[in-house]
């Protein structure tokens, strides 16, 4: 019996419990890998959240442009409707200009297209539709 637990012990010692220093570095390499994907992420999300919060304000002030545009058609004064327009847009909108009116008397329905120098000089379109007719 001395000789089997003898052996017992032999065999508990020899037996290793622990990480090896190559464990370690793996699990460390797959930690950062993760890390590292999650803060790109959040970064990436960042960057979206800017982008459409300038959409988001760009919308609403186009918006504003086209109630103040079918406001002002609304009053019966004798000016053109490129006039109306261009009137809208030198009072609020500077970065606005009106490039061209599209339509027919016949409708009523016209097509306005407003360029917007931006930022970084990045020209955008818009395009409303209106319905004015010329009395």
């Amino acid at each position: 019996m001395n000789h089997k637990v003898k052996d017992f012990f032999n065999q508990v010692l020899r037996v290793q419990n622990g990480y090896t220093l190559v464990e370690a570095i793996i699990a460390i390499a797959i930690c950062g890998f993760g890390l590292a994907t999650i803060l790109g992420l959040y970064g990436m999300a960042i960057k979206t959240e800017m982008v459409s919060k300038s959409i988001f304000e760009q919308s609403v002030e186009i918006n504003s442009i086209a109630d103040e545009i079918n406001g002002s058609l609304s009053d019966l004064t004798t000016l053109s409707l490129s006039k109306k327009v261009n009137s809208v847009l030198q009072g609020k909108y500077p970065d606005y200009r009106l490039e061209e009116i599209r339509g027919d008397d016949q409708s009523g329905l016209y097509t306005i297209k407003i360029l917007h120098n931006g930022k970084n000089s990045a020209e955008k379109y818009f395009y409303i539709k209106v319905f004015w007719r010329s009395w």
